[in-house]
């Protein structure tokens, strides 16, 4: 199976069932766990999914271009940590 092929399956089972491990997804598509362990890193580098020791969901459209925002922009005034947006520290200015 292509990659690009099992990352579509992975994101449309994640889609309908959040939370599905590597091993139960490895199981329904008869592929390695390891497999799935390298699409989960795709689709989290092309910010579909976010995967975490609680589980693995698809993000939503605004998490998505939220993420895009933050990686990209970078004048983007927050960060993600862990699943939660903070908001960047300014640099204080030496002038005082």
């Amino acid at each position: 199976m292509k990659e690009e092929e099992l990352d579509w399956q992975i994101y449309h089972i994640l889609a309908e069932n959040p939370g599905k491990d590597e091993h139960s997804l490895a199981e329904l598509l008869e592929v390695s766990v390891e497999e799935i362990q390298d699409s989960f890193s795709r689709l989290e580098k092309a910010l579909l999914i976010e995967h975490s020791p609680e589980g693995t969901r698809v993000l939503s459209i605004p998490e998505m271009l939220l993420r895009c925002q933050e990686r990209y922009d970078e004048r983007c005034p927050f960060s993600f940590d862990g699943g939660i947006i903070r908001l960047k520290q300014e640099p204080r200015s030496t002038d005082d």
